[in-house]
């Protein structure tokens, strides 16, 4: 559900930022802070909880999302923080292949595992970048056949 409000949230904003450098490069750059900031927020308390029983006294601690983590989810969380660095390299370059490419990329985690909803924001922007980024089309040529189109 999140990953379709950054969807939502990602395409107008990459309208609004179109033809607007500055703008394009400040939001290409909080894509890698909004996804520190997510990975943080699973090391929280509050993700998670462990309940003991004894003697008929139950008790509940909080805990963080990570502590029930395996191994892929840390390599999730390390390529969603990889993955946020393409929309900064997308305007760096203006091209919205690497950003677009990105966002598809962070929408996997997110669909697999709810607990990857705390990346939205990143993703968010990715898709915001993509659209921001003017799409170069090669125009057809003619060929020696009279057809439009490569030979």
């Amino acid at each position: 559900m999140s990953a379709l409000l950054a969807l939502a949230a990602g395409v107008p904003l990459g309208f609004l930022l179109r033809g607007r450098p500055r703008a394009q490069m400040v939001v290409g750059a909080s894509a890698p802070v909004l996804s520190a900031l997510a990975l943080v927020t699973q090391f929280l308390p509050g993700g998670a909880e462990s309940c003991t029983a004894t003697a008929g006294v139950s008790t509940c601690e909080s805990l963080p999302a990570a502590s029930g983590w395996s191994m892929a989810g840390y390599v999730f969380a390390a390529l969603m923080i990889v993955l946020s660095f393409a929309p900064l390299i997308s305007v760096r370059i203006r091209n919205w292949i690497p950003s677009a490419v990105s966002a598809l990329l962070q929408l996997i985690p997110q669909a697999i595992h709810f607990g990857f909803r705390y990346w939205a924001p990143a993703l968010a922007v990715a898709v915001a970048i993509a659209f921001a980024q003017p799409g170069r089309v090669r125009p057809a040529t003619a060929t020696m056949s009279g057809r439009a189109g490569p030979p």
